[in-house]
């Protein structure tokens, strides 16, 4: 390697036994060491104790809602179109809940105005359900007059 004998076997005991060390860590850790098992419980109390109480969402459900939509066929034949929801609300923080139920009737006119505004077949696409949960989610928090709602999910949302 160098050309020097006792340099050479410095080298080559070094090398054996950085081999050795490696190959013993990898017997350890596959076959002496096991992971003690997870107690999903203690682990929920202990993140839940420790934790900031602000890291985690804040939900809020509303009342299954049926809206009308306007209907929007231009071949003649008009025929009224529903839409079913059941919508929960992410907020911002837990304090906003009561925000939420103080002020309950304007959110829920703020989805009546904005989904009956939207055709059933905008409504049946998945674009048209993003979309009308950014337009609900604009028109909430700017009736509200500060960013309560971070998100919205729909459990149920059916056009009939």
């Amino acid at each position: 390697m160098t050309g020097k004998k006792s340099l050479d076997m410095i080298l080559l005991g070094l090398m054996t036994i950085t081999t050795l060390a490696v190959i013993g860590l990898f017997y350890y850790t596959e076959k002496v060491y096991k992971r003690p098992p997870i107690n999903e419980k203690l682990e929920r109390e202990a993140f839940l104790k420790e934790g900031d109480p602000k890291a985690l969402p804040a939900f809020y459900k509303l009342d299954k809602m049926t809206v009308s939509l306007v209907p929007k066929d231009t071949t003649g034949i008009q025929r009224m179109r529903y839409v079913e929801l059941e919508i929960h609300l992410v907020l911002f923080k837990s304090d906003d809940a009561g925000v939420i139920k103080t002020y309950l009737s304007v959110v829920q006119d703020k989805i009546i105005t904005v989904a009956s505004k939207m055709g059933a077949e905008e409504l049946n696409s998945l674009t048209g359900k993003i979309l009308l949960e950014d337009r609900l989610k604009k028109e909430m928090n700017k009736s509200l007059g500060k960013p309560i709602v971070k998100s919205i999910f729909f459990s149920r949302y059916v056009v009939q």
